[in-house]
């Protein structure tokens, strides 16, 4: 980090000793709330149960004791959970009303968290390894709503049609478009309740839903929070944007952990000319293809991974050259579907390649760190 600017985990150092009722929940809290239902809780609530934040930590370090395999979004909020579990601020949270379903068809999850009594923070999950999540983040371009979209707007009339809880929404990535989503759409009484909504660097509406009535109702309590190198907060319609600085430039800058922190807010950052230049090209490819173009690819898509075997996002690295074989040997692709196709799967690649480039380079930067710790120590040993 720059100077001294925070991360996620120095915040929860620092402000983890208050309680909400000492400090009031701020913009970070929001943040790591809309980035902690990417947990792996369903071993966790597999009863209907009110867990404390420290309960489910424990259980979750119970049944989960060995090395984590899952991605990156994953990975970091269950290491969010592991975290803050037995941290002041965050440990007597109740947890309630978890839900999460994951199959070829949709992936699905959102937890109720009560940080005070009376106001709950409703966290949808964003993408996470399984490729019928994937699959969604693309139909997002051309359907309206989704499948997860229902879920979420039935989510909030099944739990809070007649409570009288304050409700913030949120989420990351794929979460928080479910989240303005379903504050658009939830029955009035239930919109009535929302104090803000929270989109972490996740996508937008499609033109209509964009100009729509529903979308100007809750526009004054719609905060769309986007790192400075963003990608996927880029895409389809988006406003009230807050630029945040991360110290991360390229496709990592969508993980939170990247996010500067100065006290108890992000450090406002500029929108990059890479992430300018790119929402320019999203829009011109939007603008380029039509519907049935858009539906082609996914279809194409689908039928490809079927066909090789493909359940999650991490297998395309492990049988990439079956999905390319797959591709270049079809009947029924055209050659600009086959071509299309090839390019995102490479692109998808080059991702996973960079992300572990990264997490090499922050195993040596955290060895020089601890190297030269250990010298410091040694040299003022001396001196003693």
């Amino acid at each position: 980090m720059r100077g001294d600017f925070m991360d996620v985990y120095k915040y929860i150092d620092e402000y983890g000793k208050y309680t909400f009722e000492e400090k009031k929940i701020n913009e970070v809290d929001k943040v790591i709330f809309s980035f902690l239902s990417y947990a792996n809780l369903e071993k966790v609530f597999e009863d209907d149960v009110v867990l404390t934040i420290y309960e489910a930590g424990k259980q979750y370090l119970q049944l989960h004791p060995g090395k984590d395999i899952n991605i990156i979004a994953v990975k970091e909020g269950n290491k969010l959970l592991k975290y803050i579990h037995n941290v002041r601020r965050y440990k007597d949270c109740l947890l309630y009303n978890y839900e999460y379903v994951g199959n070829t068809k949709v992936q699905f999850g959102v937890v109720s968290i009560e940080y005070e009594p009376f106001k709950v923070f409703v966290s949808f999950e964003g993408t996470d390894s399984l490729f019928s999540g994937w699959k969604e983040d693309f139909i997002l371009g051309y359907q309206f709503p989704t499948i997860s979209h229902k879920m979420a707007i039935k989510y909030l009339n099944k739990h809070f049609s007649f409570s009288n809880k304050k409700l913030i929404l949120g989420g990351h990535s794929k979460g928080g478009n479910l989240a303005l989503v379903a504050g658009m759409y939830a029955r009035p009484g239930i919109r009535r309740k929302i104090t803000e909504i929270i989109n972490a660097d996740g996508p937008g509406l499609l033109d209509k839903e964009f100009k729509s009535l529903r979308y100007q109702s809750i526009k004054k309590k719609y905060k769309h929070i986007m790192p400075n190198y963003s990608l996927v907060g880029l895409f389809l319609n988006h406003s009230n944007d807050h630029v945040v600085s991360s110290t991360n430039k390229g496709i990592l800058a969508h993980n939170i952990v990247y996010w500067e922190i100065e006290d108890n807010h992000f450090v406002k950052g500029k929108l990059s000319k890479f992430s300018k230049e790119l929402d320019v090209a999203i829009k011109k490819w939007f603008a380029k293809y039509n519907l049935e173009d858009k539906k082609s690819f996914i279809n194409n898509l689908d039928y490809v991974f079927r066909e090789a075997g493909i359940t999650s996002i991490m297998d395309i690295k492990t049988k990439k050259r079956n999905i390319l074989n797959l591709i270049a040997s079809s009947k029924d692709m055209s050659n600009s579907s086959k071509k299309l196709l090839t390019e995102f799967i490479m692109l998808i690649i080059k991702c996973f390649n960079e992300v572990k480039k990264d997490e090499v380079k922050d195993l040596l930067t955290n060895m020089f760190k601890i190297t030269s710790k250990t010298f410091s120590n040694l040299n003022i040993a001396k001196k003693i």
